[in-house]
């Protein structure tokens, strides 16, 4: 795999107030995450949610790569 692969995230900013945590308790985490974001997985009445947690308050630049995003979508539509 080359680097371009990868989730990354850009330099951590300034700010220093993270917002309120919405994620449901029965949200699945999934299994990539960076040092900055985690991603979570909620299904609720046939209605599916991705929720991206900042675990350090982040202002900056999540990079995705748009197969990362194929992988995400067919995970979806598995779900």
């Amino acid at each position: 795999m080359s680097g371009e692969d990868f989730i990354k995230e850009g330099p951590v900013g300034t700010a220093h107030f993270p917002a309120t945590n919405i994620i449901p308790p029965d949200a699945k985490k999934l299994s990539f995450s960076t040092k900055s974001f985690e991603f979570y997985f909620h299904k609720n009445n046939g209605k599916r949610t991705l929720y991206i947690y900042v675990t350090s308050y982040h202002p900056g630049i999540l990079v995705a790569p748009l197969e990362k995003l194929a992988q995400f979508l067919h995970y979806l539509k598995i779900a």
